[in-house]
């Protein structure tokens, strides 16, 4: 049986309590130091955990102005879970709905993409440059995609997306750390075609941005293809 991630727990936990009425919705969540303190668990912990919380829909995490409860209970009709990846077949499965996913995220983010999501797009990135632990870059790195999702303008999009990402078997998680990590300019080619395609879509470009997302996934595609099928 996995152990869930101690992110996972929090973000549960801190759903529990939205639902419990403990957090009313516009309501201001407490800092994350807090909340660090609160879990007694890392910062990092609690900064995926609320991430994982806005990819959903539940809060509004604004920088240096705090996280902000959206709603609390879920929607009738709610968002469909991704079946984990055990096989092959269901990696491929995987892929190319994330393909389909993704390049329409970009598409519409670029005509319609706010200021501040933009700032986030760019912010991720430069945090991403920074980070050596591997599980830190690899959540940095679901969050850029989660966020380009969300700067669509299609809330369903980014919690659709979210749950692909969570739905990530060892197979999956194996491949994406081999993927950023067997080289060093692996991870730099990563960080350079991230840049490219925030770029298309701060242009407005949707079919630039379409372009760049579609390229950069294909060679994640064959990537993981190849180190599955090894």
């Amino acid at each position: 049986m996995l152990i869930p991630k101690a992110s996972t727990v929090v973000s549960e936990a801190l759903r529990e309590q939205i639902m419990k009425g403990d957090w009313l919705v516009g309501s201001r969540l407490p800092s994350v130091e807090k909340l660090a303190e609160l879990f007694q668990v890392g910062r990092s912990t609690i900064r995926e955990a609320l991430a994982s919380l806005k990819a959903q829909g539940w809060v509004d995490v604004r920088h240096g102005g705090g996280t902000f409860v959206l709603k609390d209970k879920e929607p009738a009709i709610g968002i469909w879970q991704a079946p984990e990846i055990q096989d092959i077949k269901q990696l491929k499965a995987w892929l190319e709905l994330r393909y389909i996913l993704e390049t329409e995220s970009a598409s519409l983010a670029a005509g319609r993409r706010s200021a501040e999501q933009l700032s986030e797009l760019k912010q991720i990135i430069q945090e991403m440059m920074t980070l050596q632990e591997e599980n830190q870059l690899d959540q940095a790195d679901i969050r850029f995609h989660v966020a380009i999702a969300q700067a669509s303008g299609n809330p369903l999009l980014a919690g659709t997306l979210e749950s692909l990402f969570s739905s990530m078997g060892p197979i999956m998680r194996e491949s994406r750390r081999l993927w950023l990590f067997a080289e060093q300019s692996e991870a730099s080619r990563l960080s350079d075609e991230h840049f490219q395609l925030v770029e298309a879509i701060e242009q407005g470009s949707a079919t630039l941005a379409k372009k760049r997302m579609a390229s950069h996934l294909r060679k994640v595609e064959q990537t993981l293809q190849r180190l599955s099928n090894s």
